[in-house]
Order: structure tokens, then C-alpha cells, then sequence
């Protein structure tokens, strides 16, 4: 039988794993809050420099790899916007982004995480390809999939949603995306706003109220799923 001294002990323990827990969890809330300020300070600083959907595709690509999506190891998993658009038949597009988000407006066709985690013998067929704005919570997303053992999951690369939006824009589609009854829409979702410039020409952006808050979650979740 267990003495006072050795349940303070374990009681003294639990109390310092706790704090250390806490402090891992307030440096990442830090480090994200910083991000997202670097990222937007580096958006707004190149803004006048992006007048061409070559220089918006640069940024969008470099913004990609500075969210640190590369860590996902998704090189031979990744299926291209123009592959897309140019045989959207042959893929099945995964929403992997919030309701909020989708409601803004979604690619047309898309299903949802859920429909798919419900149903997925109906898409064993074909490649299946996740998004999100950007591609980064989708990487986390297809990560986690793929560990469940569908192969057939991929992410989508080039700037995902935004990457989309902006290459239909300038061929020509003013309304690329779809709200919930199937209208065609040309608004979206960026994430945050200095990410607007990179949607498209004509395109109207709506945001989360704080961006922070949303990728430190999206990051605990990711953390919880697939340990990174």
C-alpha cells in the first residue's frame, strides 16, 4: 500500500507533465499567431508586385511551402490544377476545409470528408483529390487518409482552391465555384485577406475573423490524426 509521500509524488508529476503540456501549447499558439502575422507582412509586401497570374501563382506556390505543407511527404501525392481542369471526370474533389468555408463557395462536384469516410467503396475507382484553400489542411487531411490505407487519396497542388480559382478566372470563368444549391458563385473563402489578391480576377473574398485561432486548431487536429 501506496505511502502520503509517494501519492504526492505522483500527484507532484501529473501536476508538472500538466504545466509542461501547457506551455507546449501556449509557445505553438505563439508561433502561429506569429505566422500568420509574417505571412500576411509578406503578402501585403509583394501585393503591387503580383500584376500577372504567373507572379499570383508564384506567391500562392511559395506561400504553400512557407505553411510548412512539405512536412505531409505528399511529393508523389499530388495531382495538379491543370490536370484538374483538364480531365475533371477522371478525379473526385474533396473538401477538406470547414462548413463555414464551404458554404462561401465550393468547387463544383465537391464532396465532403464525411461523405467520403462514410462511403468509400462508391470512389475506389477513381483518384480521389483533397483541397482546402491553400492545400495545407488538405495535406493533413490526405495524410491522414492515406494512413488508413486509401491510395487513392491525393492532395491537390498549385495553390489548391485559390490555385483553381485563379487559373478558371483567367481563362475566362467568372464564376467558378458553386454555393450549397449549386448557383454558380464568385465568391470564396481565403482564409485570411492579404490571401485575397491571389483568388482571381473578380473574385470576392470572405475570411475568418481570426485566422490564428483556426490554424491552431486545424493544427491539433492534424497533430492528433497524423502526429504532425
Amino acid at each position: 500500500m501506496g505511502t502520503n509521500t509517494d501519492v504526492d509524488t505522483v500527484r507532484y508529476r501529473k501536476r508538472e507533465r500538466e504545466r509542461e503540456r501547457e506551455s507546449e501549447r501556449q509557445t505553438e499558439r505563439v508561433s502561429i499567431k506569429e505566422g500568420t502575422q509574417y505571412l500576411a507582412s509578406r503578402l501585403k509586401s509583394c501585393s503591387n508586385e503580383m500584376t500577372t497570374v504567373e507572379e499570383k501563382q508564384k506567391t500562392l506556390n511559395d506561400t504553400v511551402k512557407a505553411l510548412g505543407t512539405d512536412k505531409f511527404e505528399l511529393a508523389e501525392a499530388t495531382v495538379s490544377v491543370a490536370a484538374i481542369i483538364e480531365s475533371p471526370d477522371a478525379f473526385v474533389l474533396l473538401d477538406a476545409r470547414s462548413e463555414e468555408e464551404m458554404l462561401v463557395g465550393m468547387i463544383p462536384g465537391a464532396i465532403t470528408q464525411a461523405a467520403f469516410e462514410a462511403s468509400p467503396e462508391k470512389y475506389g475507382d477513381k483518384e480521389v483529390v483533397c483541397y482546402c484553400t491553400v492545400g495545407y489542411i488538405s495535406g493533413g487531411a490526405c495524410k491522414y487518409l492515406r494512413n488508413k490505407g486509401f491510395s487513392n487519396v491525393k492532395n491537390m497542388g498549385d495553390g489548391a482552391l485559390l490555385g483553381y480559382t485563379l487559373a478558371k478566372t483567367a481563362a475566362g470563368v467568372d464564376k467558378p465555384l458553386v454555393k450549397a444549391d449549386g448557383t454558380a458563385t464568385n465568391e470564396v473563402h481565403t482564409f485570411m485577406a492579404d490571401l485575397a489578391p491571389l483568388a482571381g480576377e473578380g473574385m470576392v473574398s470572405k475570411t475568418f475573423a481570426d485566422p490564428a485561432a483556426m490554424l491552431e486548431a486545424a493544427n491539433a487536429r492534424m497533430k492528433e490524426q497524423v502526429g504532425v
